[in-house]
């Protein structure tokens, strides 16, 4: 059995699924991660902003209050990585990374390379946070050929928790695969029933997101008559301690994420904590909203 993880980033499905990965990989089952915006769209130099936000520069993309007890700026790990002044360096490094993890979770990986939101125009926190722009479109075609070549048993992809436009895309074309099994003519994937959409950490836990009438109004819109979202609890007690061994290997990131690695360390069990008591799981526990025909 194939289970395929649509990460927005190189690092989203560590930070969100990895203690699931986990425990799908000691049951012998086979995983596959598919990372969409990795790419730069051509861009050589990159802004001020464009560094900030892709975790390289001064501050982190995240709310101000108080819900994660987290610090207000991050150390950058590596000069090398201060260093780097093109773009192109900038994403190859978190590439790597992704590959990094890929191998130490022994998964495959396949990277669509499209370009992240700050090389699509995307300039402010405020956009990045906002709805995409219309000529902004989902990669729906180009997610469902990646994902049917891989066979999946189930496919997970972002809840879009916290606004991102990369991750609120993502999630539509996770909208969309649902309605396009429905109008499906030719025999095909039924994908009510395998896709799920995964809670985005650490979004989740610095928004406190504990219900869907939580995210912004419309976002599961699409979701075909007949097709529900249900919550499932992952047990990940027996695999969080690896989870965060695979979040460390995203070492550009931790620094503006999280601080320092044993901040990330806590707030990874402290999530984990909040979502098992949500569901009545002992221990710690990732929440997934599967659909499934009505």
């Amino acid at each position: 059995m194939t289970h395929v993880f649509v990460a927005p980033h190189p690092d989203d499905v560590a930070l969100s699924c990895g203690g699931l990965i986990a425990s799908l990989r000691e049951l012998g089952q086979t995983v596959a991660i598919i990372t969409v915006f990795s790419g730069t769209g051509g861009t050589t130099a990159l802004s001020p902003y464009q560094r900030e936000a892709l975790g390289f520069g001064s501050k982190a993309l995240r709310p101000t209050t108080e819900a994660s007890n987290r610090p207000q700026q991050g150390a950058i790990l590596t000069d090398e990585v201060m260093a780097a002044r093109a773009a192109g360096d900038v994403m190859a490094t978190r590439r790597v990374e992704d590959e990094r993890f890929a191998c130490f979770a022994a998964a495959s990986i396949v990277f669509l390379d499209l370009p992240d939101a700050v090389f699509r125009g995307y300039e402010s926190d405020e956009a990045l946070l906002s709805a995409p722009r219309p000529d902004d479109t989902a990669p729906i075609d180009l997610l469902a050929t990646e994902i049917t070549r891989l066979e999946p048993h189930k496919i997970y992809l972002p809840l879009g928790v916290g606004n991102h436009v990369d991750h609120q895309l993502v999630r539509r074309a996770g909208v969309a695969l649902l309605e396009r099994s429905r109008r499906r003519v030719m025999p095909g994937p039924e994908y009510a029933g395998i896709v799920a959409f995964y809670e985005d950490f650490p979004y989740a836990w610095w928004n406190d997101f504990r219900r869907l009438e939580e995210l912004p109004a419309g976002a599961l819109d699409g979701l075909p008559a007949g097709v529900g979202i249900a919550p499932e609890y992952a047990d990940v007690t027996d695999t969080i301690d690896r989870k965060i061994q695979g979040i460390r290997l995203y070492e550009s990131q931790l620094g503006n994420l999280f601080g320092a690695a044993d901040a990330m360390a806590d707030a990874v069990r402290g999530f984990g904590a909040k979502v098992a008591g949500l569901g009545g799981v002992p221990g710690s526990a990732e929440r997934y909203w599967a659909s499934a025909r009505r």
